[in-house]
């Protein structure tokens, strides 16, 4: 039997039990932590450096009962009021109870048509707004998922400054005759949003050219890639003009309008304020430990934003929840949502740290980010051996279209599991952040079971559902469902080995309708890509593309179904590849237009080979074979085989298609399914931007 005690902490009384701790707050509490007298988050926060010392093990639990705390500044937990490895600092929430902490500050609108306030700015000015918990657009031109294409760009560099440019862009006319309307001031306020490759440019315009329908704008960009060049898409906000169409707002000087979609004249609504919602901070040498979030909602945080240059990745941008120099800390059955940057960063010296069973959506940025993009020289700054598992990540890029659902760099040792994974504009998960065969920490990454879909918009390019960069020994990127990857320009690939990715087994994956390819090899050594289907990919079904002297990939016992097109693109004559008993096939039986050729994988004066030219000519897949694998309903996407018949002369082994993404209650499993709204957006989005 459990011992009751009785502790008094100068002016707080709390009932325990021996080695375990109960405090209760609550959003407007008042008390002494009790359960019949809960106190405030903070001042629980505030116990804890005192109780850590009387009370060296067990679990001191904070109790949240149900409700919106309103943060005035972010939650700091360091090694101070952290926990230890005896001791556990767990933050819960009371039964039936979903508690949100809050960066927001509600405000309320009134008017006629468009609602109005004044706002007071603390030096930053907010680039997201909330009705009814419901991020809205800011005003633009076009509007929402609407672009116009870059026409004339003329580049001048700075000769003082390198890589600086001012750059010079041509407009529509009507657009153009909309920024002549304003002042000086205002013009200097309107934002010019471009996509271009893989990444997306943010700055404010300098000055017009009334003589060619122009205007000047200088920036100092990332590298020579980042110069801004067709094709591209790009759109003008924050300008009265732009503010046209219900659900959008615009700030000018310090008046916020929004015109509702419904006929209101008042309108409550939730401005972020707070840049982060939750610091764990230790240091090198005593980090922050032991610490759990359970069942806790965290949510409206503003980015601070100043414009944006082209990163990759969008790795300049930090998240919500920031966690440095710590060990075992957990967050399960979460809520992080409402960002203006990344939901979560598992940035220096992370390491043991899991994230499950979590909710993320409605992200500026990305969802998860693991390790930095440099590699310190002390080791145990490295960042490793991190789980995220059976999580909800969707409805991302959403102000820094770049970002990724879940971002690993220079961080080995991590497991991505049954996460669900969607409705982002560049990639879905990336892992590694070394270009070429330098060496790299990310090594032996699990990518595992993981839906991966409605990736891309059709608005940026050269991104894929699985992205991976460098040395990674040990890497596998296994059993993942991975469907509707569209890029705008080149390279919507599901599965993608970039420069330098080397040793990793890519095995039992589903990959179909993306644009560019299921997979593609840009280069790498010994990547093994077997036992995967790779179907209905607009272009082609698999393609590689730099020949290189050392051993490149096996790909070997895959099935690739199409329906038109190539199944192969590139060299993969020359390439010193392994490339065997696969099955091939069209489902309209056709047996022509088998490989675009390049380079000197072009045979006989011949680019585009049939599959019995290329067997002949190339030397290759002699134990492949072209014969229908009996999919179920393939159009249909049900994969599933109605016997194996035909894939064991390859050697296929069946996998389980339907054991990717989230798994557990129904009602958790439903919730992964985009909203149909999301996903009709999505589909209109791609077939009205997408270059052919």
């Amino acid at each position: 039997m459990k011992i009751l005690l009785t502790v008094i902490l100068s002016w707080v009384f709390i009932a325990v039990y021996a080695g375990d701790i109960s405090i209760y707050v609550s959003p407007k509490g008042r008390g002494s932590g009790s359960l019949q007298s809960p106190t405030t988050l903070q001042k629980a926060l505030d116990m804890l450096p005192g109780l850590k010392k009387t009370n060296p093990t067990g679990t001191i639990t904070i109790f949240l009962n149900d409700g919106e705390y309103q943060l005035s500044q972010p939650i700091e937990i360091t090694s101070q009021n952290g926990g230890t490895k005896d001791l556990r600092i767990l933050f819960k929430a009371l039964p039936n109870t979903h508690p949100v902490l809050s960066g927001g500050q509600k405000i309320t609108l009134t008017g006629n048509k468009i609602l109005s306030t004044k706002i007071r700015s603390a030096g930053s000015q907010p680039y997201d707004l909330y009705v009814n918990g419901k991020r809205v657009v800011r005003a633009r031109t076009p509007n929402i998922d609407h672009y116009f294409s870059l026409n004339k760009i003329i580049n001048v560099a700075d000769s003082q400054v390198p890589l600086r440019f001012t750059q010079q862009f041509e407009l529509p006319s009507a657009l153009f005759g909309q920024l002549t309307a304003l002042s000086k001031d205002d013009l200097h306020k309107v934002w010019f949003n471009m996509y271009h490759k893989w990444d997306n440019t943010m700055r404010t315009i300098d000055s017009l050219n009334l003589n060619n329908n122009s205007f000047y704008s200088t920036g100092t960009v990332h590298g020579d890639w980042a110069l801004l060049a067709k094709p591209g898409l790009f759109f003008i906000e924050n300008y009265p003009a732009a503010l046209d169409t219900a659900n959008e707002w615009m700030l000018q000087k310090d008046v916020l309008k929004y015109i509702p979609g419904n006929n209101v004249k008042k309108q409550e609504v939730i401005i972020p304020v707070l840049e982060k919602l939750l610091i764990i901070q230790g240091d090198s040498t005593q980090p922050v430990e032991n610490i759990s979030f359970d069942g806790i909602g965290f949510k409206y945080c503003n980015y601070n934003f100043s414009g944006y240059e082209a990163y990759q990745a969008a790795q300049k941008i930090d998240a919500a929840i920031m966690i440095d120099n710590a060990q075992n800390i957990y967050f399960n059955n979460c809520e992080i949502a409402n960002t203006g940057q990344y939901a979560i960063w598992l940035r220096k010296g992370v390491q043991r740290c899991e994230i499950t069973n979590s909710y993320l959506h409605d992200l500026g940025a990305g969802g998860i980010r693991i390790g930095e993009t440099v590699i310190r020289d002390n080791k145990s700054q490295w960042t490793s051996h991190n789980k995220v598992e059976n999580c909800i990540i969707h409805s991302g890029g959403l102000n820094f279209p770049s970002a990724v659902g879940v971002f690993i760099a220079q961080s080995g040792n991590n497991v991505i599991a049954h996460n669900d994974i969607g409705d982002f504009r560049y990639t879905g998960i990336s892992v590694g952040w070394v270009w070429g065969y330098a060496f790299s920490p990310s090594i032996n990454n699990k990518i595992i079971y993981n839906h991966i879909h409605h990736i891309g918009w059709g608005v940026l390019s050269d991104m894929s559902a699985v992205y991976t960069l460098g040395i990674s020994d040990g890497t596998e990127v296994s059993n993942n469902r991975v469907n509707d990857i569209y890029s705008y320009d080149y390279g919507g690939w599901g599965l993608y080995t970039d420069e330098g990715s080397t040793n990793i087994i890519m095995e039992n994956n589903l990959v179909y309708h993306t644009k560019t390819g299921g997979f593609h090899q840009h280069y790498g050594e010994n990547n093994i890509i077997r036992n995967n289907i790779i179907a209905f990919n607009k272009k082609y079904q698999a393609q590689f593309t730099r020949v290189e002297k050392h051993h490149s990939l096996d790909f070997t016992n895959n099935i690739l179904l199409n329906d038109k097109g190539y199944f192969l693109q590139g060299p993969w004559q020359a390439g010193n590849i392994t490339i065997d008993s696969n099955c091939y096939w069209n489902i309209h039986g056709a047996d022509s237009r088998f490989i675009q050729a390049s380079g000197s994988s072009a045979s006989k004066g011949k680019n585009d080979l049939t599959f019995s030219e290329w067997q002949q000519v190339s030397g290759k897949d002699q134990h492949s074979i072209m014969q229908d694998p009996g999919f179920i309903n393939a159009k249909e996407n049900d994969f599933r085989l109605q016997s194996d018949s035909v894939v064991k002369k390859i050697g296929f082994k069946s996998f389980d298609i339907n054991a990717a993404g989230v798994t557990g209650e129904e009602q958790w499993r439903k919730l992964a399914i985009l909203p149909e709204e999301v996903s009709d957006a999505f589909e209109s989005s791609v077939d009205r931007n997408m270059l052919p």
